[in-house]
């Protein structure tokens, strides 16, 4: 005589708790939260060049040479090139170390995977490369992307398999403490700055 086992006693393919998809965070607080890092990375910029300029004067004996003026008033691909290599950095470094640049604690959010784990290195490269489709027609590729999935994914966010969402609906042995943001925020500024000074030392070799 067999006994089949009662529901929930002794059966262990009755599947245990699912944990609930992570709300995603929609679009316009999330384009806010870019604006205040662009912000920063044109403040860095601003007084990088103020330091580089300083160098110059001091390196010169206090009369920068001409032509060097004049390559640093021309527009040149190479200074460009290394600007978006240094907000890529800034981005890349405070959501793997962290998970949040500056604009997104200012506004409470979060990048983590979709399984509710920190957001890996490889996760935030992908994600930020693919802000450069989703930025595309001034992000309406990117609003169209979110506005098709349940967790307002991005491109660059369904590639990485990453989700934006807010701090408060993370458990908080899942949140970064603020000391490791303000350690990945020095380091952020530090390479941003230092690739938009190779940038302009870079306008002046050629």
């Amino acid at each position: 005589m067999s006994i089949t086992p009662i529901y929930g006693w002794g059966n262990s393919s009755v599947p245990g708790p699912t944990q609930p998809e992570l709300q995603g965070v929609s679009f316009w607080p999330r384009a806010a939260a870019r604006l205040i890092d662009v912000g920063v990375h044109f403040l860095v910029a601003f007084f990088t060049g103020m330091l580089f300029m300083l160098m110059l004067v001091v390196a010169s004996g206090g009369h920068i040479p001409p032509f060097i003026l004049i390559r640093l008033k021309h527009t040149r691909v190479m200074r460009f090139l290394f600007a978006v290599l240094g907000i890529v950095a800034y981005q890349v470094i405070l959501t793997t170390v962290h998970g949040s640049t500056l604009g997104k604690i200012a506004l409470s959010m979060v990048v983590v995977q979709e399984d509710g784990s920190p957001c890996q290195l490889k996760g935030a490269l992908i994600r930020e490369l693919g802000y450069f489709v989703d930025a595309l027609f001034l992000g309406i590729v990117g609003y169209t992307a979110m506005g098709a999935t349940t967790q307002a994914q991005r491109y660059g966010d369904q590639w990485a398999h990453t989700v934006v969402c807010e701090r408060s609906s993370l458990a908080p042995e899942k949140l970064r403490g603020m000391g490791r943001f303000a350690v990945a925020l020095l380091f952020a500024l530090i390479a941003d700055a230092g690739l938009i000074m190779t940038g302009m030392v870079a306008r002046i070799a050629r």
